[in-house]
């Protein structure tokens, strides 16, 4: 199952970290794994097209992704990719779980 945690402040993106395989077919022809790993990679690349400093992320056995700058391009990029999972998980909900944490 993947699992995605999801942190915000006063509704900006701090946060947000990947981790697990979907398990819904064998590596390599997981059509989950592989939806989901292209909408992280385009997000990602997006936005460092646009701005290099916007973020880090690290992708060891997780992935995480910090949104540094926290501008609003950033952050509405941020939210599509949200967006995104969570139209893959209602598709796949066995698959996907999703946490959110708001700090207002």
């Amino acid at each position: 199952m993947i699992k995605v945690f999801i942190k915000k402040n006063n509704n900006i993106i701090d946060t947000i970290k990947c981790q697990g395989h979907a398990g819904y077919d064998d590596y390599g022809k997981d059509i989950v794994c592989a939806s989901f790993s292209t909408m992280i990679i385009t997000t990602i690349n997006a936005i460092l097209k646009i701005d290099k400093e916007a973020i880090s992320y690290t992708d060891n056995n997780d992935l995480t992704i910090v949104n540094i700058k926290k501008d609003n391009i950033t952050n509405k990029l941020l939210e599509n990719l949200i967006n995104m999972i969570k139209e893959l998980k209602d598709k796949y909900n066995k698959n996907i779980v999703i946490k959110e944490e708001d700090h207002d």
